[in-house]
């Protein structure tokens, strides 16, 4: 592989693990407005989980990933639930922190190294093998995290939670509406 490939392969990672660590952090910003009855009430409106359960749900993809960086192995599917992080509210920033901690403590990662993902897409079907990149999926996790996110929003306002700006938003949607239009000058 060339430099120029490898050094931007590396920026790549860099920024991403980057942004999944600022997600993070908003995540943790928000938990700490919220009393330990809002982080577990369910159903809050019309959504039937929790705030813990989808802050658990995130999380533990942020986990996978970091099991994979040492095997090369990803199983997104094998993950624990009704943990301490789904009950108690310092048990989630706890493991927010530690998470963080150990994004940035990571060796450097081959952008495009093979790693086997493993899914299963059935309730009843086996469990997939597919080949894919420590990069793609570390983008992966980033938008899955942005996603749960726009959903712990919702039912943090259900109770009447200000929310952070751009909490739960993806870096490509747009400010304003004056940002979708074209210029007209």
């Amino acid at each position: 592989m060339n430099n120029t490939h490898s050094s931007s392969s590396d920026n790549a990672v860099c920024s991403a693990r980057g942004a999944l660590v600022e997600v993070l952090l908003q995540v943790r910003g928000l938990l700490m407005l919220l009393n330990q009855d809002q982080y577990v009430l369910a159903p809050v409106g019309d959504v039937r989980s929790s705030i813990a359960s989808h802050v658990r749900h995130a999380l533990e993809h942020v986990k996978s990933l970091l099991r994979a960086t040492g095997t090369g192995r990803l199983d997104y599917d094998l993950r624990d639930r009704d943990t301490p992080v789904e009950r108690e509210l310092p048990a989630a920033t706890a493991e927010i922190d530690s998470l963080i901690d150990a994004l940035r403590r990571i060796d450097p990662i081959d952008a495009n190294a093979d790693w086997t993902l493993g899914a299963r897409v059935t309730e009843s079907g086996a469990t997939l093998g597919m080949r894919t990149t420590p990069l793609r999926e570390l983008v992966f996790v980033l938008s899955h995290t942005i996603h749960h996110n726009a959903l712990i929003g919702v039912m943090a306002r259900r109770q009447g939670i200000s929310l952070p700006a751009r909490f739960g938003y993806a870096p490509s949607t747009p400010v304003s509406e004056t940002e979708c239009q074209p210029c007209a000058r």
